[in-house]
């Protein structure tokens, strides 16, 4: 591809040009405009919610052990602050991966999501709102809650019905306010809003990350070698992520063809791109929250922290009228006793961050909601009669049911490499974290690297864009009168 040509000839290159070349498709427009709106959103963190004290939730670290702790890390440290925008783009993104999951189950939805066109695009996009004001409501509800049962030192300043109807109100309408900066970012600036506001607030702790282990490392807490290993590590994590996020099956798709007398009109040949990874991130989101929730549930019912769920769970057990008796008479058997010994253990283990049934739990479910949302972007059926009915076909299989059976063992192979990947992402951060000593990163997990490589790697794609189109654009733009254009 040739360069355009400058008014005097030569190649664009000076500042004005490339200047004129990002205005020629309203790319300089769209980066000052989502950096004005990204502006917007980093003030809004800082800004706490009335009648609490900001550092009061930041002396309690057993909260960041759960659920709470990523929601932290997503929306930048808003939580931590007791910000009016702690519940972030949390709701909204719960809500449109609810909506998709719908779609499959309620067959209106999957009407309008099909078949309805744009029209029917606006209106789950409007029924997704509806959902992220119900479910910003409630955590908002459930997290003003919390808030005025930690002591020592007291959050709340103030408790009472009046706090919890006021935090509720301003955690609810900021949440809306947050969904609408991502939507506009998505329609008028780069990227995808959404992706991008989890982006900015994981990219927002790396400089108190890098700085706690820098102080780890000069008292003596973390060695100096292990924060090398793990650097390694990420680093090489990193490089596999790309590998998942670009990588793809092309699959040779042979055009139609229509007989028009005795000649034969075929379509160009095309190929089908079946991603590796079609789940990315979502299903390590949906493993991690899954084993997250016992956690989360125990803080919003204020019972005591830092209580292992397994363990909680054991006790209860034991402590049921009828079952705990039973369990009681038959733990005194010296067998009995080390197999219920056995169990409680295993129970905790599970939720114990750095054990390997926490880890090996961990993978299988990634692998199970990898699969499970594959099925959801990818039908296989809809694949091959979308074939079928464009007269198109895939080189050397034929159209229908042996179609649909090479796509759907095709897809599998992929997408259990995929989720085996993301698996190890996953896991691999744990128990290096675990074998160097060093535990002042563990917010940036295998969640966080795939979020912040991916939506790089979209944002960046989507600026290549911009910019293709503006060069094209350029070709007119910076051709003078009477000089030919280039081929």
């Amino acid at each position: 591809m040739t360069q355009a040509v400058g008014r005097r000839g030569g190649k664009i290159g000076s500042p004005e040009d490339m200047m004129k070349l990002l205005s020629a498709a309203g790319l300089k427009e769209r980066i000052l405009f989502t950096l004005a709106m990204i502006a917007i959103y980093r003030i809004g963190v800082h800004i706490p919610i009335p009648g609490v004290d900001p550092t009061a939730f930041a002396k309690h670290p057993e909260l960041a052990q759960n659920l709470l702790g990523m929601i932290d890390l997503f929306t930048g440290g808003a939580l931590n602050k007791l910000s009016i925008f702690s519940m972030g783009i949390g709701p909204y993104i719960t809500a449109s991966i609810i909506m998709q999951l719908m779609t499959v189950v309620i067959p209106k939805l999957e009407d309008l999501q099909k078949n309805a066109g744009e029209q029917g695009r606006k209106q789950l996009q409007q029924i997704t709102r509806y959902a992220t004001v119900v479910l910003a409501g409630f955590q908002s509800f459930m997290l003003a809650k919390l808030l005025t049962q930690i002591h020592n030192p007291d959050v709340v300043l103030v408790s009472g019905l009046g706090f919890l109807i006021n935090t509720t109100v301003i955690l609810t309408a900021c949440a809306v306010f947050i969904m609408w900066l991502g939507e506009i970012i998505t329609e008028r600036g780069v990227g995808n809003g959404a992706s991008l506001l989890i982006f900015l607030g994981i990219a927002s702790r790396l400089p108190v990350m890098i700085h706690n282990t820098w102080d780890a490392v000069q008292t003596g807490q973390s060695p100096m070698l292990g924060v090398a290993v793990l650097t390694a590590v990420f680093l090489g994590l990193v490089a596999l992520i790309v590998a998942l996020q670009q990588g793809v099956r092309k699959i040779m798709v042979l055009g139609a063809r229509r007989n028009v007398g005795r000649q034969v009109f075929a379509a160009p040949d095309d190929y089908m791109y079946l991603p590796v990874n079609p789940s990315g991130v979502m299903a390590i989101i949906f493993a991690s929250s899954l084993l997250m929730f016992p956690s989360t549930i125990m803080s919003f019912m204020g019972r005591q922290q830092g209580v292992n769920p397994g363990a909680a769970l054991y006790d209860l057990l034991r402590g049921l009228p009828v079952v705990g008796s039973h369990i009681e008479s038959l733990s005194r058997h010296p067998v009995v006793k080390n197999v219920v010994d056995f169990i409680g253990q295993e129970m905790i283990n599970t939720f114990s961050y750095y054990h390997w049934e926490h880890s090996a739990l961990y993978f299988a479910l990634i692998v199970f909601f990898a699969f499970f949302y594959a099925s959801i972007v990818l039908p296989v059926r809809d694949m091959a009669e979308n074939l079928r009915r464009s007269g198109r076909a895939i080189q050397g299989i034929r159209p229908g049911r042996p179609t649909a059976e090479f796509l759907e063992k095709t897809l599998n192979r992929l997408i259990f490499i995929g989720a085996a990947a993301v698996g190890i992402i996953a896991i691999l951060p744990i128990h290096v974290e675990q074998a160097t000593m060093v535990n002042t990163l563990q917010g940036l997990g295998s969640t966080s690297l795939i979020i912040l490589v991916g939506v790089a790697i979209d944002t960046q794609r989507q600026i290549m864009t911009h910019a293709l189109s503006a060069r094209y654009q350029a070709r007119g733009l910076f051709r003078t009168p009477g000089e030919k254009k280039e081929i």
